[in-house]
């Protein structure tokens, strides 16, 4: 985790709160980073769901380290995997999702992922 010097809006942000959260997809790595752009007390939680892993609910990864912190997902996605995934605001003492805050999935296939 690392820290930036304000708020970034990302490829997808949540809907509440003018992007209070963001996530970006880091072509060269296959990486998914997820911003905390408010001090509101609330968390940003990416949800994804990838082509290599089963089952039927999706994981979840939270960034609760604070306004501006960044959460550095490493999806190392198989050559011809897909990753679908959005960006919401939640409680992680709870681990409850805000779904009125979640961004539209997005969609992207591991060939429009990998570094040109």
């Amino acid at each position: 985790m690392t820290y930036t010097s304000g708020p970034h809006t990302g490829d997808k942000c949540t809907w509440a709160n003018s992007c209070a959260g963001s996530a970006s997809s880091v072509h060269d790595g296959d990486h998914l980073l997820v911003w905390d752009n408010a001090g509101d007390g609330h968390s940003v939680v990416l949800e994804y769901e990838r082509s290599d892993v089963g089952g039927s609910d999706y994981t979840r990864d939270w960034n609760h380290y604070g306004e501006y912190a960044k959460l550095d997902v490493n999806m190392n996605i198989p050559e011809d995997g897909w990753i679908t995934y959005r960006v919401c605001l939640g409680e992680y003492g709870s681990r409850q999702v805000l779904r009125d805050t979640c961004s539209s999935f997005f969609w992207e296939s591991r060939g429009l992922i990998a570094a040109p």
